[in-house]
């Protein structure tokens, strides 16, 4: 199936079952969006840690919609980032830690030059670190902490490749989820499955989010806009509109990008998985 086969058939099964997708999508994005508005030191901390899975109900709510024949999906789906923990907390948490990791390496340069702007370590600052492990799906840009980053051109492009860098290892682990889902792999297996699925097909994948980037972007400047002009007249409002956009980012980008993105690895998996079946006997013979 092509790229477009892929986005129709996904734009499809989201309109058949808008009126299950939205309610349910909506509830893993609130919890989501809850712990990265709270600010209070290590309580926000140990927060965030639990609720990095969080995003794994849209996954699971995603392959329901595709692989059932009269799909229902419900809150054990949305919510089963919480409900089973213990086995999907592992890969999640692993998964960001090395991009995190990576991306913190690369970003050095950036830090070493806004030193002076990093506060002094604090429970508010491991706090950020916190939700930073958030599997972060809804995200609101600060455009006030862009304009101080405009003048540096070195500090501007660095700041583009570590975006490029996140962008990569965010697309070479894609298919953890679905393969913590469908195999019986820790997690580790699951992100060595992953990279060597995704070698050749990282850029298929990429060409696939293109096609989603423009809807992706008007979310990304409309919710921006609002929440600059609304967050300086009163906070309460500001969380308002944020939880209320999340409509916006549902219908627009969320729903059928979850939907493109499990029928993405559908694709890739059916050859591969053809051909590691054939390494296997082959290597038993």
């Amino acid at each position: 199936m092509s790229i477009r086969g892929i986005k129709n058939q996904s734009n499809d099964i989201y309109l058949k079952y808008r009126q299950q997708i939205i309610p349910e999508f909506f509830y893993v994005g609130y919890v989501g969006l809850l712990a990265q508005y709270l600010r209070s030191g290590l309580f926000s901390f140990f927060v965030s840690l639990f609720l990095c899975p969080i995003a794994h109900g849209y996954v699971k709510c995603a392959m329901t919609l595709v692989d059932e024949k009269k799909p229902r999906i419900d809150y054990h789906q949305s919510m089963i980032g919480i409900i089973e923990f213990a086995r999907v907390a592992p890969a999640y948490l692993m998964r960001k830690a090395i991009i995190l990791f990576v991306v913190l390496l690369v970003a050095l340069p950036t830090l070493f030059s806004i030193h002076s702007l990093i506060p002094e370590l604090s429970l508010e600052w491991i706090s950020s670190i916190g939700n930073a492990l958030i599997q972060t799906e809804y995200f609101i840009p600060n455009f006030k902490g862009i304009q101080l980053i405009m003048h540096n051109s070195l500090l501007i492009l660095n700041i583009i490749v570590c975006i490029l860098v996140y962008l990569f290892l965010t697309a070479l682990f894609m298919p953890v989820p679905y393969v913590m889902e469908l195999e019986e792999f820790s997690w580790s297996e699951c992100i060595s499955y992953s990279i060597r699925l995704m070698r050749k097909n990282i850029f298929n994948f990429f060409e696939l989010y293109l096609v989603y980037m423009l809807r992706h972007m008007i979310y990304w400047v409309l919710t921006g806009i609002v929440i600059l002009i609304v967050g300086s007249i009163n906070e309460i409002l500001m969380l308002f509109c944020m939880v209320t956009s999340l409509f916006l980012y549902i219908e627009v980008f969320k729903g059928r990008f979850e939907i493109a993105k499990y029928l993405f690895y559908k694709e890739i998996t059916g050859g591969y998985d053809e051909k590691r079946n054939s390494e296997n006997q082959e290597d038993y013979h």
